[in-house]
């Protein structure tokens, strides 16, 4: 007879063990993939923004900026950014993270310091590392969807 009960205590021992592990997955499995908005990656629901953060570097254009958020975790972030035909020198201020940006509109010209000539358009990728310290300048009616590591504290 013990035998039977201390098998059946340890059954139910697995049992709330095991309910108590799921209970705990089910929770993360509420983390879902994130969609893309499709209008808002075709420049559609942008919201404008001051660019106070840019007149510094800015060299040439008006740099007026449209932005939508599509994903802000805790290691990265998701956003299409729209703006003018724009030029920015970061000599002085090299970019502060790592970027991913793919070319949705426009054009999308990166002059390193050498001189090197680096051109972009819609369909291109690419990774512009933390540091970069040329010229970024945006071509005609220029859209992109970029992915930045947020800043580590």
């Amino acid at each position: 007879m013990r035998r039977i009960s201390d098998r059946i205590s340890a059954a139910l021992a697995i049992a709330v063990a095991g309910l108590l592990v799921f209970g705990s997955v089910g929770a993360q499995e509420a983390v879902s993939p994130v969609r893309m908005d499709p209008d808002k990656m075709a420049g559609l629901e942008l919201t404008s923004i001051p660019n106070d953060g840019f007149i510094d570097i800015l060299v040439e254009g008006e740099l007026e900026f449209e932005i939508a958020s599509l994903f802000d975790g805790e290691e990265l972030r998701a956003v299409v950014v729209e703006s003018t035909p724009a030029k920015t020198d970061h000599r002085n201020r090299p970019l502060e993270y790592d970027e991913f940006v793919l070319v949705l509109n426009g054009k999308l010209v990166l002059t390193e310091p050498d001189g090197t000539v680096h051109e972009f358009t819609p369909g291109d990728a690419l990774i512009v590392p933390k540091g970069y310290t040329g010229t970024w300048e945006q071509q005609g009616s220029y859209r992109e969807l970029a992915v930045v590591a947020q800043a580590q504290e």
